[in-house]
This record gives C-alpha cells, sequence and structure tokens, in this order.
C-alpha cells in the first residue's frame, strides 16, 4: 500500500511539472505572465496598453493611473538643503550644460544618433511638448544664456574726444600718427566687444541656482503607491540676471534626456561627475545626481498646479477663495496633496 501511494505521489509530481512546462512557468516566469490573457494585465510588460506618459523614466499603464495631477515646482540651490545640487566639485548645471554642448557638437558634426541632452524651448514662449519645432537652434540657446544685465547700451559719443586723445598714448604712442577714423574704428570695435553680455557661468555663485521641475503625482492603483513622475527640467536665470529684475527661463529639457546622461557620465568605474555631493560624508560618491532625484533629496516649493485655469500660484493669490500669500498658498498645496496620497492609500 505504502508502495502505491509513492508511485501515485510521484506521478502527480511529473503532472504538474509537465504542466507548469508546457506553461512556460517552470523555466520563465515572465513568459507565462505574458500568455496570461486578461484584462489586467501586470504593469511593466511589454503586452501593457497605452502608457500614462511617453516621456517617463519609468511609465505605468494609463488605466493603472487612480489619481494624477501635474504640479510645476522650484529648488533653488541657495536653500542649505540643496546646496548640495550645487557643490564646487558637482553641479547638476554644469552637467546639463555640458550635455546641452554635446547635443551642439554632435549637430554640427552631422552625426545620426542622439548624442548629449536636446535643449528646448521654455514654458514662457508657449511651448508645452517636445516636437522638432521646439528644439532651440545654438544662437537661440547662447542668447537665452546670457547675462541681460551686463550688456552695455550705445556708446556716448560725447566720450569721443577724451577716448581718441586716451588711445593716442596706449602702448607707448602707437596710435599717436593714426587719423581720427582710424581711432574711431578702434574705439568702436573696442566698445562692441565689451558692451556684448556675458554667458552665465554655474560656476559662479548665484549665476544659475534655480531649477524649474515639472512632474506628475501619481497614484498607482496596481502598486497602491503614490509616484513622483518627473517630465521635464528647466533651467531658469536669476533677477539679477535681468533688466527689470524678474526671473527668465533659459532652456528646457526631458528629463529622460538628463538620466540618461548621467548614467553616461557617471559609472562605477567614473564616479568623478554627476555625483550628489553628500555633506554628512563627502567621500561618499555613491549617489548620483538621478538617484538623489529619485530619493527626493531636494527641497522645492510649488508654483503651479493643474488647474482648470492653468493660473500659478501668484495668479491665484489675493482671490477670496485663496487668500493666502504666494509661500502659504505652496505649502497649504503641498499638505493637501499629501492628505489625499493618504486617503487615497487608505481606500
Amino acid at each position: 500500500m505504502k508502495r502505491v501511494s509513492v508511485i501515485l505521489l510521484a506521478l502527480l509530481f511529473v503532472t504538474l511539472a509537465k504542466a507548469q512546462d508546457e506553461q512556460g512557468a517552470g523555466t520563465d516566469p515572465a513568459k507565462f505572465l505574458q500568455s496570461i490573457e486578461s484584462t489586467t494585465r501586470v504593469a511593466g510588460l511589454n503586452s501593457a496598453r497605452k502608457l500614462n506618459n511617453e516621456f517617463s523614466v519609468r511609465p505605468i499603464r494609463d488605466e493603472d493611473v487612480m489619481w494624477s495631477i501635474r504640479i510645476w515646482s522650484k529648488m533653488n540651490f541657495n536653500e542649505k538643503l540643496n546646496s548640495a545640487w550645487n557643490a564646487k566639485e558637482s553641479r547638476v548645471t554644469e552637467v546639463i550644460l555640458q550635455g546641452i554642448e554635446e547635443y551642439f557638437q554632435a549637430q554640427s558634426q552631422a552625426l545620426d544618433q542622439q548624442v548629449g541632452i536636446t535643449p528646448y524651448a521654455t514654458f514662457e514662449t508657449g511651448v508645452t511638448g517636445f516636437d522638432e519645432e521646439a528644439i532651440l537652434s545654438e544662437t537661440d540657446f547662447r542668447n537665452n544664456l546670457k547675462n541681460m544685465s551686463t550688456a552695455q547700451g550705445n556708446y556716448d559719443e560725447s566720450l569721443r574726444a577724451s577716448d581718441r586723445a586716451q588711445l593716442k598714448t596706449r602702448d607707448g604712442g602707437k596710435f599717436a600718427d593714426y587719423s581720427n577714423a582710424r581711432l574711431d574704428s578702434i574705439i568702436d570695435l573696442e566698445y562692441q566687444a565689451a558692451a556684448q553680455a556675458r554667458a552665465l557661468d554655474p560656476a559662479n555663485k548665484g549665476d544659475l541656482d534655480v531649477l524649474l521641475i515639472e512632474e506628475d503625482l501619481i497614484f498607482d492603483r496596481n502598486q497602491s503607491l503614490a509616484k513622483w513622475d518627473i517630465v521635464s527640467v528647466t533651467l531658469v536665470a536669476p533677477p539679477k540676471a535681468s533688466v527689470d529684475g524678474a526671473e527668465r527661463e533659459i532652456v528646457r529639457i526631458k528629463y529622460e534626456d538628463l538620466v540618461a546622461y548621467i548614467e553616461k557620465v557617471y559609472s562605477d568605474t567614473n564616479k568623478n561627475m554627476a555625483y550628489w555631493y553628500n555633506p554628512k560624508n563627502p567621500r561618499d560618491r555613491n549617489i548620483n545626481f538621478s538617484h538623489a532625484f529619485d530619493l527626493r533629496l531636494f527641497s522645492s516649493y510649488i508654483t503651479k498646479f493643474q488647474n482648470s485655469d492653468d493660473d500659478n500660484i501668484q495668479t491665484l493669490y489675493g482671490r477670496s477663495d485663496y487668500d493666502y500669500s504666494i509661500i502659504e498658498q505652496a505649502m497649504k498645496k503641498r499638505y493637501e496633496l499629501l492628505e489625499r496620497m493618504h486617503n487615497l492609500w487608505e481606500y
């Protein structure tokens, strides 16, 4: 009797193993999952339907989005919590500008493959997508990167006589015998070179110290998790770099392009660039900027959230139904979002 039971048990195991092998689960669980025909396929497989965001680094299925809202927030490097992003040894703005420079170099060499980080027009121009028409030319990018406050106006003709006299005595009097026309041409050329606006330099403190982050806050019902999905990052010029004393957007880039470029320049063998500076352990370079974004190792304040009138925080400030200051309104909205995520998780 015991022998018959052992034989039956063995036959049962063989049958189960054969059935699993036929379904593909015994050799490759992923293939077995892909073979399941169901309206609730596992998110992330090739059989997934429409993605929620085609520009996402980690896209999820659109039908798995229970709730979402798009948020625009600014990260200021002058905040102590954000100083690690703008350390002297490693600056995220330098990584962005270097990636854009590589893009323009590849364009000048007529390379077919994608190189560097593609620069796009900013929200201030009315562009919201990443179409070919939205790509910035090198000339437009250089102009956007200028410090407009350093540009001088037209030459003051009342200084012409004194400038001529000074030029005649320069360099041991080598220009003493020049005619007024030749002297004027030298003066005009030198003034034109000095009058041009200088380029903003991330190495200079305060030149580039603000990033505008466009991202979606998504509740993934498939995993019952709230997720931050960054779409784009925009370099912002400080108020001191404009004539009217207002911030100005310089260039907008895809977040997925930034992540790809960071992974290119940062590796296990080369951690000297694009690493997040750890203020508690400066020798630790095991976190790069893309990992720091994933870990949310930054502080930001909301400047705009998705709403029916497409208003920003400043526009909402002063309304009867939003009787708060700008910063208070931003904090209030962030607390509302946290409460919404908590309630959805309990749902």
